[in-house]
């Protein structure tokens, strides 16, 4: 099967939006579970981040740039394509066979969030067709329900499932981990997680709680870090980068991002790729900034990309390097 995957998710990341996690996977990853019986998988996108992928049991090929004739389907589609193959989604139909769904595209990582859960259980059932194997990693705590599991998970830790613990990812010791929570690859989580997406070579491992989150790949976040999903008053949750409201919805962090310790972030705020947040975070922040006593400040342009490579290099991913820098610093996405 050949298919382009099209249109972004607000807000902007520095990856593609082809390469966002919803359900556990990445959207390609998605594509490729929706077709595993047909063979490989054949993927265009408009652009392309050598970031790791940890679906088994489907090929996939992805290829930079669109052909004009191959079938086109928005991201926020993508998920839709584990119920139906033959979709009419917003303006993008694509009948590759089976009865016809039709539904509205997802267009931000809120809407991801809010149907994580499910997602997850289409993916988690679709892997069960297959005949692949869900429990292949180290699991001394105890679990509930289905969980993917390639890393490890520690003893007196709790996993309530569907949830996904990656290659080379951990539950740390005295861990409660709820339905929805990826550990996606090389990602460590302590204390309580809720519906949290983590990205790959993240880093959550001291006390905090994070929920209804989607926290992008190299973030780290410091000891008491804790977010906010639901407001006081039980209304609703208005983010700035889409006009829909949620009843649950916690931060977005960008690529980089780095939180000291005892940070509070309210819920429904973005942070952007490599910023700093100190304190009390009751706002957006913008990529590459620094925002500390309720201030923002721009962050230096050759501290970023010292901050940068320092942060590849630890994880032995140095390779990204020029590829981060050319999105975050000399291109402006943002």
């Amino acid at each position: 099967m050949e298919i382009a995957l099209v249109g972004s998710l607000s807000p902007r990341l520095a990856v593609p939006s082809p390469y966002v996690i919803a359900g556990g996977f990445r959207l390609v990853e998605l594509v490729a579970l929706s077709s595993c019986e047909e063979g490989k998988a054949v993927i265009y996108v408009e652009d392309s981040a050598d970031l790791p992928l940890i679906l088994e049991g489907c090929k996939l090929e992805i290829r930079r740039g669109i052909p004009g004739d191959v079938p086109k389907v928005h991201v926020g589609c993508v998920p839709y394509l584990l119920r139906s193959r033959n979709l009419k989604c917003g303006d993008f139909y694509v009948n590759l066979g089976g009865e016809e769904l039709v539904v509205e595209p997802l267009t931000s990582l809120a809407d991801i969030i809010e149907k994580n859960v499910e997602i997850m259980n289409m993916a988690f059932n679709k892997l069960r067709e297959l005949g692949v194997e869900l429990v292949r990693g180290d699991v001394k705590g105890e679990t509930r329900g289905l969980v993917y599991v390639r890393g490890k998970i520690y003893e007196y830790t709790y996993v309530e499932g569907p949830a996904v613990v990656g290659p080379s990812s951990a539950v740390l010791p005295f861990t409660y981990v709820r339905p929805g929570t990826t550990l996606y690859f090389d990602s460590k989580i302590r204390e309580e997680a809720k519906n949290a997406i983590l990205d790959a070579y993240t880093r959550k491992q001291h006390t905090g709680y994070l929920g209804d989150a989607y926290v992008s790949a190299f973030v780290n976040m410091g000891a008491g870090t804790t977010v906010s999903n639901l407001k006081n008053t039980l209304g609703l949750i208005r983010p700035s980068y889409t006009s829909r409201a949620y009843r649950k919805l916690g931060p977005i962090l960008g690529e980089f991002v780095k939180t000291a310790i005892g940070t509070l972030i309210y819920g429904g705020r973005y942070v952007g790729p490599l910023s700093h947040v100190y304190g009390v975070v009751d706002r957006d922040v913008p990529p590459l900034s620094i925002f500390k006593n309720g201030e923002v400040k721009p962050m230096d342009r050759d501290k970023a990309i010292e901050l940068l490579q320092r942060d590849l290099a630890q994880f032995g991913r140095s390779d990204l390097g020029p590829y981060f820098k050319t999105r975050l610093i000399e291109q402006s996405l943002f």
